[in-house]
């Protein structure tokens, strides 16, 4: 397991005033903007999918990298200093679960090579690729409500991928921001390689969408 002890949130009077007034979850938002927008235009969702086939092709390259890289995540300590419960937090399972649904022998899946995953060398990177795995919950719901007005009864059973985390979504993002402000708090020379793991996830998403998509 790769370490990252988390202290006791220093008190508020210890913290810089710049990042009180930036926090680490705004700065997120700013500076992977370029790279999420980039991500969606790639991915085109919900109208790049117009029936069943192409919605199992959808959610088997989500499985084939989200396996990997929540497995990546999980080597890591120090989400429960954070307060994340990072095993409520997997998509993988949800995937797993729909992809059967759909007639999908899961086992038979490979993950996507480890040239395409993005580079977690320190905790403060695997923060930020959770960032773009939690974040991805907020609009999933939206393009949910578009395939099932598409695909219909076709996708019942097996939706609960871009279910997100259901009605606990909001209280789930909202918990996991004030987690990752704390950290940027605590620790704010990691902030550069929060961003340089969420960009490099949003990168490594888009990626794997055209390399996937050509195999």
């Amino acid at each position: 397991m790769i370490g990252c002890p988390f202290a006791k949130y220093r008190a508020a009077n210890s913290i810089p005033t710049a990042v009180i007034a930036n926090p680490l979850s705004l700065r997120l938002k700013a500076e992977t903007s370029e790279a999420h927008r980039r991500v969606e235009s790639r991915l085109g969702l919900p109208e790049s999918i117009s029936n069943i086939a192409g919605y199992r092709d959808c959610l088997t390259a989500f499985y084939r990298l989200y396996h990997p890289l929540e497995k990546a995540l999980a080597q890591f300590q120090g989400w429960s200093g954070l307060g994340i419960e990072l095993a409520a937090r997997t998509h993988a399972p949800r995937l797993r679960a729909d992809l059967t649904a759909l007639g999908v022998d899961v086992v038979q899946l490979s993950d996507a090579p480890a040239s395409v995953l993005p580079r977690l060398s320190s905790f403060a990177h695997a923060v930020g690729a959770l960032y773009v795995l939690e974040g991805s919950t907020l609009g999933s719901q939206i393009i949910l409500r578009h395939l099932r007005g598409v695909l219909g009864e076709e996708i019942a059973g097996a939706d609960s991928f871009f279910a997100g985390h259901g009605q606990q979504t909001g209280t789930l993002w909202n918990s996991f921001r004030t987690s990752l402000d704390a950290y940027g708090w605590e620790y704010p020379e990691s902030i550069p390689n929060v961003i340089e793991g969420a960009v490099s996830t949003f990168t490594a998403v888009g990626d794997w969408t055209s390399f996937d998509s050509n195999a």
